[in-house]
């Protein structure tokens, strides 16, 4: 078993399936290397990622294609022949944990108050 946690951004909206009595989600997350290639780029890696049940019904409703995700759970391959008779292979996830980013967490998170106001000694409680 491989397990491997992700950090990228999804490809295009999540989508679900009834399988049996479970709701199957699936969805692909782009993610950047760090480390530049020969030509002097950054490659991307593209894992299609499953997860079942209830964490797949909250990626779906609240991520969409573009948004930043974490994810985390045990790699695989996949190989096959397209249309052409070419061997294709994909890496996939079967996703155990998510999360969200940083970033998409404060710009989500409603903070109630204005960040530039002053705070002052006379407005601490001691």
């Amino acid at each position: 078993m491989i397990s491997a946690t992700i950090i990228g951004r999804l490809t295009r909206d999540p989508e679900q399936q009834q399988v049996g009595q479970y709701n199957v989600t699936h969805f692909t997350v782009a993610s950047n290397s760090t480390r530049k290639n020969r030509d002097g780029e950054y490659d991307n890696t593209f894992v299609r990622c499953t997860v079942f049940g209830r964490q797949g019904d909250v990626i779906a409703q609240r991520f969409q294609k573009g948004q930043p995700i974490i994810v985390s759970g045990e790699l695989s391959t996949n190989t096959w022949k397209d249309k052409q008779g070419q061997d294709r292979t994909s890496v996939e996830m079967g996703v155990q944990n998510f999360s969200f980013t940083l970033q998409d967490r404060f710009q989500n998170q409603s903070l109630g108050q204005d960040h530039d106001e002053e705070v002052t000694d006379d407005d601490m409680p001691f």
